[in-house]
């Protein structure tokens, strides 16, 4: 018999399968009349092949969640959906002869639904046709996709869902723009005189980690000067804390909880009327600021290639210590618009931030600190009373006395919600989420008579 009459013969029997021992099989031939077209260099018998293989797959996926369901084939931890740990075990995939990879490569084609694949073969055989080769990556890419947008998706529920604790909404994304105390000298640029700054154990005391989620991103400004700069900080070892000098902005992501570095992206201040634009500096001149990326966890999915963007853009500075608005826009477009959490945010009538993100700082509107409704949007606050929720109301508290003995009671108010043209109720409640509040009135950053610029 030869390759055709193989493949012909292995599709009636993928279309008669109705075990997965038989669709085995017929995955076992497709990768061998694969290999045969590969050797021939028939590419239209290798796009069949890999085509009947994928069905395999997709119909193995959906007959290992059935099997899952009724209870005949072992879920993770070896015991049937439901099945008391004192039971006797079922089947396990191995013991049908499904190896891991085979089983999660099965499990995520059947997830796109039979629509879903036929559209995916469908591109995969006109791009093959069009190289002359497997073009795999429309497969690979199309099971990626798939996966991120799942995974958003979970970050999404789980940030609404904390949204609803009164320890406050748990953020998948931090973007932070610390007042880092440089010590610049007297000048006009020195960032002294113009906002209110922390020392680096301050920044690093922040309770961060405390609202974010365990899979996430952070992304911190870091001026260049102090990028390396060695800091002592406390970290967790194998024999316990212990106190080491690290670069300051791996040291402010261990503090904030997060552990890995990814990447970094480089803003250039200058543009083509003004390349020789610069700031200050001891030993160059100042024309780029560093906006490192971190990672919590597994992170969150690599964005896809069609918003993927460069790592340097080249925009002139405006007003000080402001960051282009095209970082915010880079960031929705690098994590699917999901919840962030920014830190030191300037936010006021002029500079209208997105509705997904939420707010701390002196000059914002603490949208952090506030309990939602399911609109997964950020709201509207010009009808909240400033005594109600916000840390400006807190540093008026002695910081010797605990903050929630100056809290009023917390009132239900009416706010426009931003992204829905309904509007529903906002509870306000500042004594439950004490983390940035208390750290707030603590460190006494929020004084009215101070300004930041994020």
């Amino acid at each position: 018999m030869n390759a055709l009459a193989k493949y012909d013969a292995a599709c009636r029997a993928l279309a008669d399968a109705v075990s997965a021992d038989e669709v085995m099989k017929v995955h076992v031939e497709a990768r061998a009349i694969e290999a045969v077209g590969r050797v021939a260099k028939n590419i239209d018998l290798e796009i069949d092949a890999r085509t009947l293989r994928i069905r395999a797959e997709a119909r193995l996926g959906v007959m290992i969640r059935q099997g899952e369901e009724s209870g005949i084939i072992a879920t993770h931890g070896g015991r049937r959906k439901g099945q008391d740990s004192g039971s006797e075990s079922c089947s396990t995939l191995e013991d049908v002869g499904i190896d891991r990879h085979l089983s999660a490569v099965s499990r995520k084609i059947a997830d796109l639904g039979q629509d879903g694949v036929d559209d995916m073969l469908q591109r995969f055989g006109t791009e093959s046709k069009k190289r002359k080769k497997l073009a795999l990556d429309v497969i690979n890419g199309e099971l990626a996709s798939r996966n991120a947008q799942s995974r958003r998706q979970l970050a999404q529920e789980l940030s609404d869902a904390t949204a609803l604790q009164p320890t406050g909404r748990k953020f998948p994304v931090i973007y932070a723009d610390p007042a880092w105390r440089r010590k610049a000298g007297i000048g006009n640029r020195a960032y002294e005189n113009h906002y209110t700054t922390e020392t680096w154990d301050e920044i690093l005391a922040m309770p961060v980690a405390n609202r974010t989620l365990p899979d996430a991103w952070l992304f911190l400004w870091i001026p260049r000067a102090h990028l390396l700069a060695l800091h002592p900080t406390e970290i967790e070892t194998p024999l316990g804390r212990c106190k080491v000098k690290l670069p300051l902005a791996y040291a402010v992501a261990q503090a904030w909880g997060f552990d890995a570095y990814s990447t970094c992206f480089i803003w250039t201040k200058t543009d083509e009327e003004c390349p020789e634009d610069h700031g200050l500096g001891l030993i160059v001149w100042d024309q780029d600021e560093v906006l490192c990326l971190f990672k919590r966890g597994r992170g969150l999915p690599k964005p896809n290639t069609d918003v993927k963007v460069g790592s340097n853009h080249r925009e002139r500075a405006t007003d000080h210590s402001a960051k282009p608005t095209y970082y915010r826009d880079m960031i929705n477009a690098m994590t699917g618009n999901l919840p962030v959490l920014e830190l030191f945010a300037r936010e006021d009538d002029e500079h209208i931030l997105p509705n997904n993100f939420y707010t701390w700082g002196n000059q914002s509107r603490n949208t952090a600190e506030r309990i939602t409704d399911d609109s997964r949007t950020n709201h509207d606050s010009k009808t909240v009373p400033d005594s109600y929720g916000t840390d400006a109301a807190q540093s008026k508290a002695s910081v010797s006395e605990p903050a929630s003995d100056h809290q009023p009671k917390a009132p239900h108010v009416p706010v426009a919600d931003a992204g829905s043209p309904s509007s529903l109720p906002e509870l306000v409640l500042p004594g439950l989420a004490p983390t940035f509040a208390e750290y707030a009135a603590f460190t006494d950053l929020t004084n009215p008579l101070h300004g930041r610029a994020s």
